[in-house]
């Protein structure tokens, strides 16, 4: 009767692992995050591409850059572009951070490097907020919450992505805790609808881009918002190299 119950036993834990490698392998979702998990538990240095706008239709106003990020030490260096209809995109700042300290030097050769977190007008997220970002992060909450995406596929991309997995509250908390937007109660935001998109290329077989699109009510106007970070390398950079003529600490 014993060997019976353990027989048993192992043939359900036989079927469950065999299941379970199945939907591993074939959903890639499971995969993909896994191996992007492992790849950022190790991370040194990073380099990412951001950009940040919004507007009605064509017509949109924001920023975008890169910025390049070491962890052990910590220490940053922020590129930042305008993007302005008809105008296209213009540099108009360089941030650097290095542990807490924050400096920033407008793209204007008569003015010098200056100390403190910079004011942008061009938009409300503030790019030395990047540097706040950890990537790091519980492997069961990821999994769980990609179970519950849909799916896009091409030639070279898999997206998964999802309209509803949070409520219009939930989704402003998210974004105010996130991105930190300066001078912004997204609790006064009327939010029509929003898509939160997580883009794994096939080849790496690594999450590529994170992406939030937005619609929010103002005025009876929709207006179009759109966030993404796109990962360009990992563990490339050594070191970080200081500018020069920073003021004292």
């Amino acid at each position: 009767m014993g060997k019976k119950i353990i027989i048993g036993l192992l043939s359900l834990i036989l079927v469950a692992v065999t299941a379970l490698t199945i939907l591993f392998y074939t959903d890639h979702r499971y995969s993909y995050a896994i191996r992007t998990y492992r790849a950022l538990s190790e991370v040194q240095s990073m380099e990412i591409a951001y950009k940040s706008r919004m507007g009605l239709g064509e017509n949109h106003l924001g920023i975008h850059g890169t910025a390049a990020m070491t962890f052990a030490p910590k220490a940053a260096y922020i590129e930042v572009y305008t993007e302005l209809p008809f105008l296209g995109s213009k540099k108009i700042m360089d941030i650097y951070t290095e542990e807490k300290e924050i400096y920033h030097k407008f793209n204007l050769a008569f003015l010098p490097w200056q100390k403190g977190i910079p004011m942008l007008s061009e938009d409300a997220f503030n790019p030395s907020n990047l540097t706040e970002l950890s990537p790091k992060a519980e492997i069961l909450p990821i999994l769980r919450f990609l179970s519950s995406l849909k799916e896009e596929e091409d030639q070279e991309k898999l997206t998964y992505y999802t309209t509803d997995f949070f409520s219009p509250e939930e989704f402003k908390k998210i974004l105010s805790e996130t991105l930190k937007l300066d001078g912004v109660n997204t609790e006064d935001w009327n939010i029509e609808s929003y898509r939160i998109s997580a883009v794994f290329d096939k080849e790496e077989k690594l999450l590529k881009e994170v992406r939030v699109e937005f619609t929010n009510l103002v005025r009876d106007l929709s207006v179009e918002n759109e966030f993404s970070l796109e990962i360009l390398s990992v563990n490339s950079l050594e070191t970080i190299e200081k500018p020069q003529g920073l003021p004292e600490k």
